[in-house]
């Protein structure tokens, strides 16, 4: 565990949580993988997961002493004669003491269950795959899901017989699932959660936000404080650092276009469109000027190769491009 890390108490409270849910006896494969995946999703959570657990062996060592002194009483009764020695009883700490206690002790037992679980459980093995700036890769898991990653994207999926879980660390991906009912397939993506049982949807994570897009069938969202149903045509969006999920209609064919070497706008700033494009190429466009930026486009940007997009952008807006110092310099044309 990292020293002298000051851990939030939600996440600390996430730990508990764990703690309890996978000494349950009743917590199985799916609830392993799910506490795996959380686990990898930040280092602190691992960090607060031993802060939880070494409290607990303090408790555990209070626990163990009592038995101790208990055994020993009754010893020196059934031993010496039937002569009790008198130990003075300690004073009973506040009841809301004594209720903490209890409960931290309750769940020190459990991790004999969850000992038990980690032997009979084999998680599922962990795979990772990401693509390069400009990248495009498609991905058939052995369940028949189909997943493509967009460029600069990193997952890692866990899959057995009785899992399928993906945590998107960064980018963007097009999932198309093969429907099985017995096993859901989650997305984990900026502490929420895709759960979905077949079908077809978009997931992108940017610095800012997080976005989700339903081609096909039915899609659940869930974070800290709520769960929203996602239907086909429907987009979800969430900020970082909020729960807030917003909802909005979306154009079917206009989901993840990119599969096919082409974003789509429809009267978009280029201030909002040039950072998307700077997402494929590894020779950033800037905007000299604010009139520029102001610039509104609608159509079909073709994103395979940069200078051809470049010279269809010139066509269809008053602008012009120049390369200095390591960029492309937008601006307009007099």
């Amino acid at each position: 565990m990292s020293k002298n890390i000051a851990i939030s108490e939600p996440i600390l409270a996430q730990a508990r949580t764990w703690y309890v849910r996978m000494g349950d006896e009743q917590a199985g494969g799916d609830d392993w993988a799910l506490f795996t995946a959380w686990l990898e999703e930040n280092p602190v959570n691992v960090d607060a997961y031993d802060q939880v657990e070494m409290a607990l062996a303090d408790v555990a060592s209070v626990v163990e002493a009592q038995e101790n002194i208990t055994q020993n009483n009754e010893n020196n009764e059934n031993n010496e004669n039937n002569v009790v020695q008198l130990i003075a009883k300690p004073k009973k700490p506040p009841k809301i003491i004594w209720g903490r206690l209890a409960s931290i002790a309750a769940l020190f037992i459990a991790t004999l269950t969850v000992f038990y679980i980690n032997n009979q459980f084999q998680p599922a093995s962990v795979q990772t795959y990401a693509t390069n700036v400009g990248g495009h890769e498609e991905i058939v898991l052995k369940d028949g899901t189909r997943i493509n990653l967009n460029t600069n994207t990193q997952i890692s999926v866990a899959i057995n017989d009785r899992t399928r879980i993906v945590t998107l660390k960064g980018g963007e991906a097009f999932f198309d699932i093969a429907k099985d009912e017995k096993r859901p397939f989650i997305v984990n993506a900026m502490d929420t959660k895709i759960t979905d049982i077949g079908t077809s949807f978009s997931v992108y994570a940017t610095d800012v936000a997080l976005m989700v897009s339903v081609a096909d069938g039915i899609v659940d969202i869930h974070n800290n404080s709520q769960t929203t149903r996602l239907l086909k045509g429907q987009e979800a969006v969430q900020m970082l650092g909020f729960d807030d999920i917003a909802v909005r209609a979306v154009d079917i064919e206009n989901i993840s276009t990119w599969r096919d070497g082409v974003l789509v706008f429809d009267n978009v700033a280029l201030s909002t469109i040039v950072p998307e494009l700077n997402r494929y190429f590894k020779i950033p466009i800037s905007l000299k000027d604010e009139v520029v930026a102001n610039l509104t486009f609608s159509g079909v940007i073709n994103i395979s190769d940069q200078n051809t997009m470049l010279g269809s952008m010139e066509a269809l807006l008053p602008i012009k491009s120049d390369f200095a110092n390591g960029q492309i310099l937008l601006y307009h044309k007099n």
